[in-house]
């Protein structure tokens, strides 16, 4: 059992509370989606966060519905909102389970620095984690160059992340050429977020083909190395007075794990950042 490196102070804001408050905002949802199309975005994410904190409390098989649906609603909602920022001009409607149907377009949002690699990164993991297929062909088909036209600039290893992640997902012959090419300038780059975030996820995903890739280590020793390596760095870059909540419940790495599982093997590492429900899919079949 990997034990996490941070534990929250409850004593200030009790987890309780925490999670009264984000369920009652997620309350207000079927009412708040269809005043903004921003809403999609905003309760993606505070349905992932509420996610987070749900790992801190006693895993009951309620707690882990609340926590699988909140996610599965997430899923629907990224995908839907990228979408939208892939045809700004198009309008498009939703129906995203039972939430009221909402008709948008997407003008302004790569203006205003949405569809940044960090995002849909974050959809397209979310959706392997909700075995969310429909989302997941949809995002695999997001154009790169779309995403580059975004107010909000990320550096050429993000880019090169997304063309990896399209490449796997797509199983293109030159997956193995683009995955080492995005090693080789994550460690060019070399700052703490290419080592450590970057660099650790294509680490990670190399082995889950190790008859493609040899990374030294099989799939568990990566996922349990690159956990703990990303928790470190979540912790310092959140500082001394926040919370590093990516950490909580870290979507990439659980996306992978999922993968691995999906794919007929047994994923070994237990910590509470990789609950075993999601991994297994129990609510998501």
């Amino acid at each position: 059992m990997l034990n996490r490196n941070y534990t929250p102070n409850f004593k200030n804001v009790s987890l309780e509370r925490r999670l009264l408050t984000s369920r009652s905002r997620i309350d207000r949802c079927s009412i708040n989606i269809i005043k903004n199309r921003d809403n999609l975005l905003r309760y993606a994410q505070e349905y992932i966060n509420f996610s987070r904190w749900l790992t801190w409390e006693v895993q009951t098989p309620e707690i882990e519905k609340e926590s699988a649906a909140g996610l599965r609603y997430a899923s629907k909602m990224y995908a839907a909102f990228l979408k939208l920022a892939e045809q700004p001009e198009q309008e498009q409607t939703f129906k995203i389970y039972d939430l009221p149907v909402v008709t948008w377009n997407g003008k302004g949002m790569l203006e205003n620095g949405y569809a940044a690699p960090s995002e849909w990164i974050d959809a397209y993991f979310l959706a392997v984690i909700t075995r969310d297929t429909e989302s997941m062909d949809s995002l695999a088909n997001f154009p790169i160059e779309t995403m580059k036209q975004s107010a909000t600039q990320a550096g050429p290893v993000s880019y090169k992340l997304v063309e990896v992640f399209q490449a796997y997902h797509h199983h293109q012959a030159d997956y193995p050429k683009l995955l080492d090419e995005c090693m080789g300038m994550a460690v060019k780059q070399n700052d703490d977020w290419a080592i450590y975030i970057a660099f650790g996820y294509l680490e990670t995903l190399a082995a889950l083909s190790p008859a493609t890739f040899d990374v030294g280590c099989d799939f568990n020793e990566a996922l349990a190395k690159n956990l703990q390596a990303q928790e470190r760095y979540h912790i310092y870059e959140a500082g001394p007075d926040h919370a590093p909540v990516d950490s909580f419940l870290p979507i990439q790495l659980l996306g992978m794990a999922c993968m691995w599982h999906d794919m007929g093997n047994e994923v070994t590492v237990e910590s509470d950042s990789l609950p075993r429900f999601l991994i297994n899919g129990t609510y998501f079949k």
